[in-house]
C-alpha cells in the first residue's frame, strides 16, 4: 500500500513538472518550419530569396522580369490581367485558369472561359490571395545569391525588383497569406481543394494592366464595331462631332435601315451601347483575338470562325428553312415598343467570340457537344424589367420577325462586379451563384471613388439611368434566362453537375438574336 502511494506521489510530482514546463507555440511557426524544411530539400537556391512583410512572407522565384523599360504595376491602383495556377506541395493542381490544365486535372468544361484573371490591386487584398498582392504591391528584395545567379538571366541590375507587365513568378506561401483554405469554381477547380492550414505554390504571370477600366472597354467597344461594319452615334449633343441626331423618318440618310454603317446607337443619351439592325442568321463577325485555349471546340485561332459558320448554317435552317431572312426593311411588322412582349432567341459572347450562353439548341450541341437543358423562347416585356439594361434599350426599337445584334460595356451589363461563376453538383441540377461580397463592395467602392469626379460623357456610366431597378451596379436581381447559366447543366446518371460561366469585372458583351413574329 506504501509503494503504490509512493508511485503516484511521484507521478503527480512529473505531471506538475511537465504543466510548468509546457510552452504553446503558435501554428504558423511549425508550418514556416515545415515550408522551409520542404524548400531547403526541393529549391534549396530559394533559401534566401524569402520576401518578409511584417508578419506575411514567402519564396519567391522570379522567371522573367517581364517589360523593364515599363512602369511598374504598384506605381498607381490599378486593374490587373494575371494567368495563374496553384498547387500543394505535392504538386496537385488547386486551381487554374489554364484550360489545358485543367483538362489533365480533369476538371475542364466547355462552358468555361480560360483567361486570366482580372482583379482590382488596390491599397486593400480584399479580392486577391493576400500573397499575390504582395507580390504585385510591394517591393521584392532578392537574395545576394539568388540574384548573383540569376542577374543576367533576368536582365536585372540592382536586387530590389518590382512586378511589371511581362513578369512571371512563382511564390511559396505559407497558409497564413493564402487564406483560410482554397478551391477554385466555375471550371476553374483542380484536382483537390486546399486545406485550411496548408502551404501553397502560384505561378502567375502580369498579362496586362488598366488604369481606366470604363474607358478601356469602351474603346475595345469602338474598335469592335469599326471592325465589323463601322458605328454611327446618334446623339442631342450637338458639340459631339462625330454624331448625327436620331433621325425623324425612314427617308433620313442617317436612318439605321438603310445607313451604311452597320452599328448604330440604341439611344441618343446612352454611350456605346450599339444595335446592328440589319444582322441576319447567316452572318459572322471577326474577332481581334479569337478565343483558343488549344482543346476542342476553341482549339486554335480558326475555331471561331469555324463555329460561326457552323451556327449560321444551324439558324438559317431552324428558323427561315423555307425561304431566307430577307432583312428588316422588307418586313412589316409592329416594333416591339416598352409595353410589347418579344419571344427572344440569343446568343450571348464575349468580344473575344466565345459563346457564354444561349438557348438555341442547335448552338449548344455545336459549341458544347450535348444539349443538356431544351431551350425556350426568352419572354421579355421591356417596361417590367428584369434583364440587363442592355435589352431594356435596344428590344423596344425591334420588330417583330426581325434579327439583330448589339453590343454593349458593362454599364448596360453587369458591371463593375461581374458574375462569379461556380460549379455545383445536386440530385436537381441548378446552380447556386455565389457572390463574393467584399469583392463587390471592393469593386463598388473603387467605382464610386475613382469615377465619381468625370463629367458628364461618363454620367451614363455611372449613374442609374432608369434608377436601381433597372441599374445593375445596384441591383442583385438578374432573371435567370439572361444570365444563362442554368444552360449548362449536364448529368452524371446520379447527379447533374452545374457550371455557370464567370462574367469578369468591366466586360463587354455582345448578343445576336432573333424576336419571334407577333401571334395572331
Amino acid at each position: 500500500m506504501k509503494s503504490i502511494t509512493r508511485i503516484a506521489a511521484a507521478a503527480a510530482a512529473l505531471a506538475a513538472v511537465a504543466c510548468a514546463k509546457e510552452t504553446t507555440e503558435p501554428y504558423e511557426k511549425f508550418e514556416d518550419l515545415a515550408l522551409r524544411a520542404w524548400i531547403a530539400q526541393n529549391r534549396a537556391e530559394l533559401l534566401d530569396n524569402y520576401q518578409q512583410f511584417g508578419e506575411a512572407g514567402y519564396y519567391l522565384d522570379l522567371h522573367q522580369a517581364g517589360d523593364l523599360a515599363s512602369a511598374p504595376i504598384n506605381d498607381t491602383i490599378r486593374w490587373i490581367r494575371f494567368d495563374f495556377s496553384g498547387r500543394d506541395l505535392a504538386g496537385n493542381i488547386i486551381l487554374t485558369r489554364n484550360a489545358q490544365e485543367a483538362q489533365l486535372a480533369g476538371t475542364f468544361t466547355k462552358y468555361t472561359h480560360y483567361v486570366p484573371f482580372y482583379r482590382y490591386c488596390g491599397e486593400s487584398s480584399y479580392s486577391l490571395i493576400e500573397g499575390t498582392w504582395l507580390a504585385m504591391h510591394e517591393k521584392q528584395r532578392l537574395g545576394e545569391s539568388y540574384f548573383a545567379a540569376n542577374r543576367d538571366r533576368l536582365g536585372l541590375d540592382k536586387a530590389e525588383y518590382e512586378m511589371r507587365i511581362g513578369a512571371g513568378v512563382t511564390l511559396y506561401m505559407p497558409s497564413r497569406v493564402v487564406g483560410s483554405g482554397l478551391q477554385g469554381d466555375g471550371g476553374y477547380e483542380g484536382q483537390y481543394a486546399l486545406d485550411a492550414g496548408k502551404p501553397l505554390i502560384i505561378t502567375m504571370e502580369i498579362r496586362d494592366t488598366v488604369k481606366n477600366p470604363l474607358q478601356r472597354e469602351g474603346s475595345e467597344v469602338d474598335a469592335y464595331c469599326e471592325r465589323n461594319g463601322g458605328r454611327q452615334v446618334y446623339s442631342k449633343d450637338e458639340k459631339d462631332t462625330e454624331a448625327v441626331k436620331w433621325p425623324s423618318s425612314f427617308d433620313d440618310e442617317n436612318h439605321p435601315y438603310t445607313i451604311d454603317k452597320r452599328w448604330v446607337s440604341a439611344c441618343d443619351s446612352v454611350a456605346q451601347l450599339y444595335v446592328n439592325y440589319r444582322f441576319a442568321p447567316n452572318e459572322t463577325f471577326t474577332y481581334p483575338e479569337p478565343y483558343h485555349v488549344g482543346v476542342a471546340p476553341y482549339t486554335d485561332e480558326g475555331s471561331v470562325a469555324s463555329i460561326d459558320a457552323q451556327i449560321a448554317e444551324a439558324l438559317q435552317k431552324r428558323f427561315h428553312a423555307d425561304e431566307p431572312y430577307k432583312g428588316v426593311a422588307a418586313l412589316d411588322a409592329d416594333s416591339v415598343k416598352l409595353d410589347g412582349t418579344a419571344k427572344i432567341w440569343y446568343i450571348g459572347r464575349f468580344l473575344d467570340g466565345f459563346i457564354f450562353d444561349t438557348n438555341i439548341d442547335e448552338v449548344k450541341e455545336i459549341i458544347y457537344g450535348e444539349v443538356a437543358s431544351t431551350g425556350s423562347a426568352l419572354s421579355y416585356t421591356p417596361e417590367e424589367g428584369g434583364l440587363i439594361t442592355a435589352f431594356y434599350y435596344a428590344i423596344p426599337n425591334m420588330r417583330y420577325g426581325q434579327w439583330g445584334a448589339l453590343i454593349t460595356t458593362s454599364t448596360n451589363a453587369y458591371g463593375a462586379s461581374g458574375q462569379s461563376g461556380s460549379t455545383s453538383t445536386s440530385s436537381s441540377g441548378y446552380s447556386n451563384d455565389y457572390y463574393d461580397y467584399l469583392n463587390y463592395l471592393n469593386y463598388y467602392n473603387y467605382y464610386n471613388s475613382y469615377y465619381g469626379g468625370y463629367g458628364s460623357y461618363y454620367n451614363n456610366y455611372y449613374n442609374g439611368y432608369y434608377g436601381g431597378y433597372y441599374n445593375p451596379y445596384y441591383s442583385s436581381y438578374y432573371d435567370s434566362y439572361a444570365n444563362g447559366y442554368y444552360g449548362s447543366t449536364t448529368d452524371t446518371g446520379t447527379t447533374k453537375t452545374t457550371t455557370s460561366t464567370e462574367i469578369p469585372s468591366f466586360t463587354p458583351l455582345i448578343f445576336e438574336f432573333y424576336i419571334e413574329p407577333k401571334a395572331n
